[in-house]
């Protein structure tokens, strides 16, 4: 996993609204190698889905506008593209697992369809070929009867079969890029363990690098090789998973950890981060996480720390605990 697949630099997405201007995503900047797995961590209102949407070009405009930066696929960057440029790798080489199946599908077309209509728009099979491969990814991600299910509409399946077959039309191009949006949505436990377990196991079967969305830190640990938290917009924290759960630096990271709960200590008291997120339209001028700080200083509330680099390994922060001791 040497080659840089994805490179996110200083990328900005705003929504410019009547009530003032949304930073959604504020200067953020990570990368993803071939055939890792990266996590992207924090609260509803952090910034994460902005972060998908804006890889894959599908920011509504307006609101939204990408006022600057780069997101760089094998070297190219993608904001730069025609829309037509743009449609080509779209469902080819990026794909995308939506939060909710069921508005992700067409309620009056036949799943095997829905399927095949991928390949129709990015290759040349004729119409037998590409129900046959339909057919072959939904026998792929785990589902009985793929024949019979390829003719059936998304309403005669359940919640576990529909995000099993997004996850089909993600990867029937084998592409090099999975971005899989909280893919475990609305789905029970035990669901939730299957869907992840595959998106894993397709992971290594067709070395495809996956950005995983998800507030749910428990399921960063079981399945990321790297981790990038973000708070109101902005990147605070990016480790390897081991270094990230062994030693956080964050407050806000702290935080989301020590809210997991522990497995065998049912009567064990959750922590609380106090508070909630900042409105992005008034941030305040210093740490966005000032107010729900437990460890902020005095310059936190009027001085936004820079990122800082605490190893060689490729661990960061924003936080001023650390700006004395590293340089950045």
């Amino acid at each position: 996993m040497n080659n840089t697949i994805l490179e996110i630099k200083n990328l900005k997405t705003y929504f410019h609204t009547e009530e003032g201007t949304v930073r959604a995503v504020d200067d953020v900047s990570f990368s993803i190698k071939d055939g890792e797995i990266l996590g992207l961590v924090g609260e509803s209102g952090c910034g994460k889905s902005v972060t998908s949407l804006s890889i894959m070009g599908l920011v509504p405009v307006p609101p939204g506008k990408i006022e600057g930066g780069q997101i760089l696929f094998e070297g190219k960057d993608l904001l730069k593209m025609s829309e037509k440029e743009l449609q080509k790798i779209r469902g080819d080489e990026i794909t995308m697992i939506f939060q909710e199946p069921m508005t992700a599908l067409n309620p009056v077309s036949r799943i095997g369809d829905q399927i095949a209509e991928v390949l129709e728009f990015h290759t040349d099979l004729d119409k037998k070929k590409r129900w046959e491969k339909a057919v072959e990814m939904i026998k792929l991600v785990g589902i009985p009867e793929p024949e019979k299910r390829a003719r059936s509409y998304p309403h005669e399946m359940s919640g576990g079969m529909r995000q099993r077959i997004i996850i089909a039309m993600a990867l029937i191009q084998n592409p090099s890029l999975l971005i899989a949006d909280e893919p475990t949505t609305a789905l029970d436990v035990t669901i939730q363990a299957q869907i992840l377990d595959l998106i894993k196991k397709l992971n290594n079967q067709f070395h495809s690098a996956v950005l995983l969305i998800t507030h749910d830190l428990s399921v960063i640990a079981e399945n990321a090789d790297r981790v990038v938290v973000m708070y109101a917009g902005k990147l605070v924290e990016s480790a390897d998973v081991k270094t990230l759960f062994n030693n956080p630096k964050h407050p806000y990271t702290k935080g989301l950890l020590k809210s997991i709960p522990i497995l065998g200590k049912p009567d064990k008291k959750l922590h609380i981060i106090r508070g909630t997120v900042p409105n992005l339209i008034d941030l305040p001028p210093g740490c966005p996480f000032f107010n729900r700080c437990t460890e902020a200083m005095e310059k936190c509330e009027n001085e936004l720390p820079e990122i800082i680099s605490l190893d060689n390994d490729g661990h960061l922060v924003r936080c001023h605990l650390y700006r004395q001791e590293h340089t950045t």
